[in-house]
């Protein structure tokens, strides 16, 4: 009830109690001797009321500013049936949002969250060779976690990180390329590192002709060469540092043929030292790729066919220890000795420079269940280790396939690789750090495996059979390292 109809109301007890309580002669028009004292009994009665009138009004008003809480009655059904209630509406639910978060759910706006964790089983069993040369089997149970943020803070511009899990070793993770942490150390806990810290900037300015999208991102942030690289060239953990600018093509589109194409330059930091004479060690890259989708008249889909060209100029890489991590090498094949394994005098690399030149083709076939075939091949032409060395040494060639693919509760994978690795043709420090027990001057087989049993949850498993390339010369044994792996992940 408003303040206005309380007043009316009031007035009109008033009039009704004088008029009822009036005596007779008064309402005659006689004086009556008490009077004065009804009047004043009627004055004080009537600010009383109207006291309680205001304090009932100021109430109103506050409820009338207050935002009602409403909570949903319980439905009361039979037994064995559900309640269900009215679907809320997008205006309502972004109502209750706000007003929980206090104005936060502006800023989630376009935030997304993204990671995954990994348990693992890894055995290594080594053959060949007398028992004095070959390295015990190992069992070992290792995890990952990695866990990351991406938000959009204008149309043209993304920004985000990621943490990982890692081994480590002096006080760092030594190792670029693995965010597996070993299950070891009397129960010590285990650290987390930042494996992605960039900005990203897409204009959308640039977007004019043949150029679908332009892209520029700083930082530490996804490895841009992947797509055109199988593992032979680059770990897919490894994150590269410094900058990078993309340019994507679409060249046609047609009812029986879409060509898109790209090219991708990088210059990325690898060595920051001022008291290295020699200067610090950088990475240049350039990479293009062209991309057909076509229509044959052997499938009713349509083919996929990728083929990239890359070069990598690593600056004053193989020199002055540039090479090292916190004084050690992961280079595990082309490090600091002659192909044969004997020390090198100094602190740079035998094969003197990398500038890697790689042919990448790859062809996706829309069979009953998608093959996806690759080949793969790198060659170092400024190697400049001595001659004689092992014949090879500055080539690297991959052949693959891969079946099927998984997307959701499932579905299953099946692929298998073979790679010869020189020592001197690709940095080992960054490429595949399972294939056998080091990284380049190798050769050997991968199976893999998997299969999801939910939309999130995968059971994978691969098995290496490696060899060294150089086995077989000079005395040297062929020791073949085993390496099987069981993996359960879970993505979210």
């Amino acid at each position: 009830m408003k303040f206005g109809q309380l007043r009316i109301i009031g007035w009109l007890l008033v009039c009704a109690f004088i008029l009822g309580n009036a005596p007779v002669s008064w309402a005659a028009g006689t004086e009556s001797p008490d009077l004065a004292d009804l009047v004043r009994e009627l004055q004080t009665q009537m600010n009383a009321m109207q006291k309680t009138i205001n304090q009932q009004n100021d109430k109103i008003r506050q409820m009338e500013n207050q935002k009602p809480q409403i909570q949903a009655a319980p439905s009361v059904l039979p037994s064995g049936s559900e309640a269900t209630s009215a679907p809320m509406s997008d205006y309502e639910y972004n109502q209750r949002l706000e007003s929980a978060l206090g104005g936060a759910n502006k800023w989630l706006k376009d935030l997304k969250f993204k990671g995954d964790i990994r348990l693992r089983y890894e055995a290594f069993d080594f053959t060949h060779g007398p028992p004095s040369t070959a390295d015990d089997s190992r069992n070992r149970f290792r995890y990952r976690l990695r866990f990351g943020l991406e938000k959009a803070l204008q149309p043209d511009m993304t920004i985000g990180f990621a943490l990982c899990s890692g081994g480590i070793s002096g006080g760092v993770n030594n190792d670029p390329t693995s965010t597996n942490q070993t299950l070891d150390g009397l129960f010590n806990f285990k650290p987390i590192f930042i494996e992605k810290v960039y900005a990203s900037y897409s204009p959308s300015w640039a977007k004019a002709g043949p150029v679908s999208k332009f892209t520029i991102t700083g930082g530490k942030f996804d490895n841009p060469f992947e797509k055109g690289s199988s593992d032979m060239i680059w770990d897919r953990d490894v994150k590269p540092e410094g900058a990078y600018e993309k340019i994507d093509f679409d060249l046609l589109n047609t009812s029986g043929l879409d060509l898109r194409a790209y090219t991708t330059a990088g210059q990325f930091i690898l060595d920051e030292d001022a008291l290295n004479s020699g200067g610090d060690a950088e990475l240049w890259a350039l990479q293009a790729g062209i991309n057909p989708t076509f229509y044959t008249p052997f499938f009713d889909k349509p083919v996929d066919w990728l083929s990239a060209v890359s070069y990598y100029a690593y600056n004053h890489y193989a020199h002055n220890n540039n090479f090292m991590i916190d004084g050690t090498t992961r280079l595990s094949g082309a490090t600091a000795t002659d192909a044969r394994g004997n020390p090198a005098i100094g602190t740079d690399l035998v094969a003197g420079h990398f500038n890697t030149v790689e042919i990448y083709n790859e062809l996706a076939l829309p069979f009953w269940k998608p093959l996806r075939l690759y080949q793969d091949f790198a060659v170092n032409p400024k190697d400049s280790s001595p001659e004689g060395a092992i014949r090879g040494a500055n080539q690297a060639w991959a052949l693959g396939a891969k079946l099927n693919s998984i997307v959701q509760k499932g579905d299953w994978e099946l692929s298998y690789a073979y790679k010869w690795i020189g020592h001197n043709a690709v940095v080992g420090a960054f490429n595949d750090s399972d294939f056998g027990d080091g990284h380049s001057g190798k050769r050997g087989s991968v199976v893999k495996a998997g299969y999801a049993l939910t939309d999130n949850l995968t059971l994978n498993g691969a098995m290496y059979f490696v060899n060294d390339t150089n086995a077989g010369t000079a005395g040297y044994l062929d020791k073949e390292t085993r390496r099987f792996q069981v993996d359960l992940a879970y993505k979210f």
